[in-house]
């Protein structure tokens, strides 16, 4: 029966979605306008329609074509000016940015050093919850020392200030109609004025967002025929798949793993695979009982077969986890010390007679009952999920996994939903992250800090380990980057030792695109680069 009702409820989506996608060139009587619409699939709602809450790919890929940043980044990841016309370090705590005096809001107003300082400053209030607060706690003062000079004084030395301005952190709104609208900006209602090649038009909740061109646009090279974007959330793997196939979908840049193969077995699209920066991995909620209990942790590792889960469900869509938070695309500094320390620790090991041995150390040696969160629109992590549940049964581990939508996913990883205790409301998680630079304190000091814990915080374990949190911030000032990697070469043996994370995949980065369009120079590889002012239609 329930088998029954899920095929009835695929079938009556791909129904729906037919009358509610937009067609190339057509209106909804199926006239020709002559106008040329993209229409993307998303997994879920965006969070809101505002920069500082653009810190899930859904929200991303709007975002960053409604605003954008200071910088930007070239294919290879490396640095370049955007909004800015150029920028340098003074010193270990002084960065100062050339803006440029050619830029105009959608709006037609001109971008004013009161909007740059006004939408970086913002992060900054407590009130607001930005996501991006994290990136600012170290930033001492951010103001104008010139005409078209922005300085931004740190605290204290910090080597990864300089990718911020890249990430959504760095995208400028306009100051005027933000404070307008401070009540309800980013609101279905309203949105927000930026500067990228579109504007937002509607959002309707849980079935699209509708972006159009900016007549105003004020980068002349861009290249981009579109006159309209369409983002249709579409969370079941089934539907999407139809709506690729038939042609209704022309783009994804987020969706689940199992559909990489089958997009590869279409005509009618190109799918794109990028090096990622990201990592997929199974957390317990190390703030409570018994998952404070590090033979617990320890049992639940040994009992979790990798291979099985590479060989069987991951296969060429990653590249197998191990100990490290972080795959070697993070390996920017002194990349042949980081190799070398992957090649001594080795691997995860599968030994079931350990596993036993560690919980029979543990507060619980006769096993416990526990649930799993999954966003339901991660069919990939569900099948982990369900081969982690298999194996814990072995130590009378009894895990029940519950799904919920991607957003309300959102919510619970970045811990805005709490129980009575105040504690994170949740007792482990199948998740991802992506780091948001090159760096290996990208993925270190946000899933392993104490201060990330809270609401807005990125600690999906509850991880708290002093050693930890002063080894991070001492490695912010070191003399030299050697001196920085010794620091973190410390941290990892202290996390491989806790293990409040098992990370099963290092992610490669998929998108599909139909054959009647060209990318351009879109990165399909960070979330910060969905930008799409040179993608066009040649179909």
């Amino acid at each position: 029966m329930k088998r029954g009702k899920k095929i009835i409820a695929v079938i009556a989506a791909i129904t729906l979605l037919a009358g509610t996608f937009a067609s190339c060139g057509s209106d909804g009587d199926g006239e020709s306008t002559g106008a040329i619409t993209l229409d993307v699939a998303l997994l879920g709602d965006p969070i809101s329609i505002d920069p500082a809450f653009a810190y899930d790919n859904d929200t991303s890929v709007i975002m960053g074509n409604i605003t954008e940043a200071l910088l930007t980044h070239n294919p290879d990841n490396s640095l370049k000016p955007n909004l800015c016309s150029s920028w340098e370090a003074v010193d270990d705590v002084t960065y100062v940015y050339q803006i440029r005096d050619d830029i105009n809001f959608s709006n037609g107003n001109a971008m004013t050093m009161d909007d740059v300082v006004f939408s970086l400053q913002r992060h900054m209030d407590a009130d607001l919850g930005s996501y991006m607060n994290l990136f600012f706690e170290n930033v001492e003062s951010i103001e104008a020392t010139g005409d078209w000079e922005l300085t931004v004084k740190l605290k204290t030395p910090d080597p990864t200030w300089k990718y911020v301005l890249a990430t959504s952190a760095g995208m400028i709104i306009e100051k005027a109609y933000a404070e307008e609208h401070s009540e309800d900006l980013g609101t279905a209602e309203v949105g927000v004025i930026g500067t990228g090649p579109f504007v937002f038009e509607s959002w309707e909740n849980g079935s699209r967002v509708v972006l159009t061109k900016n007549e105003n646009y004020w980068d002349e090279s861009a290249t981009t025929n579109i006159d309209e974007i369409v983002f249709s959330v579409i969370s079941d793997d089934t539907t999407l798949a139809t709506a690729v196939k038939s042609g209704q979908i022309d783009m994804s840049l987020n969706y689940s793993d199992k559909l990489i193969e089958t997009f590869k077995g279409y005509d009618n699209v190109e799918v794109i695979e990028n090096p990622g920066m990201g990592i997929h991995y199974f957390a317990v909620n190390t703030a409570r009982e018994p998952f404070n209990d590090v033979n617990v942790r320890k049992a639940i590792a040994y009992a979790i077969d990798i291979d099985s889960i590479y060989e069987n469900i991951i296969g060429d869509q990653g590249d197998k986890g191990g100990l490290l938070p972080m795959s070697t695309s993070l390996f920017t500094v002194e990349p042949e010390r980081w190799e070398a320390y992957v090649e001594e620790i080795g691997g995860h090991e599968y030994n079931i007679e350990k596993a036993k041995e560690y919980l029979a150390q543990s507060s619980v040696p006769d096993g416990f009952d526990f649930n799993i969160l999954v966003s339901q629109a991660a069919s990939q992590r569900y099948d982990v999920a369900l081969v982690i549940q298999e194996a814990l049964k072995e130590l009378n581990i009894n895990a029940e996994i519950q799904t919920v939508t991607s957003d309300e996913f959102y919510t619970y990883q970045f811990g805005n939903v709490l129980d009575e205790n105040g504690i994170r409301d949740y007792d482990a998680l199948v998740a991802t992250w992506g780091a948001d630079y090159p760096d290996p304190s990208a993925n270190l000091t946000p899933l392993y800090t104490t201060e990330n814990i809270g609401a807005g915080g990125y600690n999906c374990a509850s991880y708290e380990n002093p050693e930890v949190d002063r080894l991070l911030e001492e490695s912010k000032s070191c003399a030299s980057d050697s001196e920085r990697m010794d620091k973190l070469f410390e941290v990892c043996d202290i996390i491989i030792e806790d293990m409040p994370y098992y990370v099963y995949n290092y992610t490669k980065v998929f998108g599909v695109i139909s054959n009647d369009w060209d990318g351009g120079d879109t990165n399909f590889g960070s979330a910060w680069d969905w930008n799409f002012k040179n993608v066009v239609y040649n179909g």
